[in-house]
């Protein structure tokens, strides 16, 4: 008989994992209905919630929980090498910080503009400066209201910085950049993004079959580049147009 489980999460991703764990499958071996979708927006609150139906698969003992940061829940599409290019345009550019350097009157300027603009959501948040790196002012988000700037798989957060360096592009010093970080989900998603990177990147040598990972953003793939830059064994580049590009897990050609 097929089994069945209803399950909720901050994402679809999320619920489906909390679905299949309660089943004791693999999300993969899984078939989904969505009974309730999230509302979007910058404050949304509610959850997915996802029915798992697992039809004659024997049953597993579940996977341990793991650390709240997000990971991306599908598996890395494994393919055969192929020549990679000669000059990887992307990868370059995402290890790398770039010539402009922030400065303390760049930091001063990006704090106080999201200072101003927060005060107007009326939201317990506040706003500090984390430190420069190299282009980068980083600011840190934090308070009571700070799940609400972050959004399914940061995408609030990140809309809300697009929207910062846009309002910042004439004030800022030529190519400085702001990057945001509300309530440490930066920080905990790019653990998570390391961890996978080391994951997929131990297959690639093992079965010296290139990898290519889910869709991310630039500075999400910029994670993954910096991750496996002395990884032995392999090479990494990006491939494939905006908001669709991916990073490709290769191995090393000798």
């Amino acid at each position: 008989m097929p089994q069945t489980a209803e399950a909720t999460g901050r994402t679809l991703d999320d619920a489906k994992r909390a679905a299949a764990e309660s089943l004791g499958v693999a999300v993969g071996d899984c078939e989904f209905e969505v009974l309730e979708e999230a509302a979007k927006g910058l404050f949304a609150k509610t959850n997915y919630r996802v029915r798992a139906t697992a039809a004659g698969k024997e049953e597993a003992a579940p996977e341990p929980e793991k650390p709240a940061a997000e990971k991306p829940a599908r598996k890395p599409v494994v393919r055969k090498p192929k020549a990679a290019p000669a000059v990887e345009e992307e990868a370059k550019p995402e290890v790398k910080e770039g010539e402009a350097e922030a400065t303390d009157a760049d930091s001063k300027a990006a704090l106080e503009m999201m200072s101003k603009a927060l005060e107007l959501t009326g939201l317990d948040i506040t706003a500090s400066v984390d430190g420069l790196s190299g282009r980068y002012v980083n600011l840190k988000l934090d308070g009571v209201d700070v799940e609400r700037l972050v959004g399914e798989k940061g995408s609030a957060l990140d809309s809300l910085q697009y929207l910062a360096n846009a309002m910042l592009g004439r004030t800022l010093g030529g190519g400085v950049r702001l990057t945001l970080d509300a309530g440490g989900y930066r920080s905990s998603r790019a653990a998570a993004l390391e961890e996978l990177a080391r994951d997929v990147a131990a297959a690639v040598v093992e079965r010296e079959q290139e990898a290519v990972l889910d869709a991310l953003p630039a500075h999400e793939r910029r994670v993954i580049h910096n991750a496996l830059k002395d990884f032995d064994g392999v090479d990494t580049y990006s491939e494939g147009e905006e908001p669709a590009r991916r990073v490709v897990v290769s191995p090393k050609k000798n």
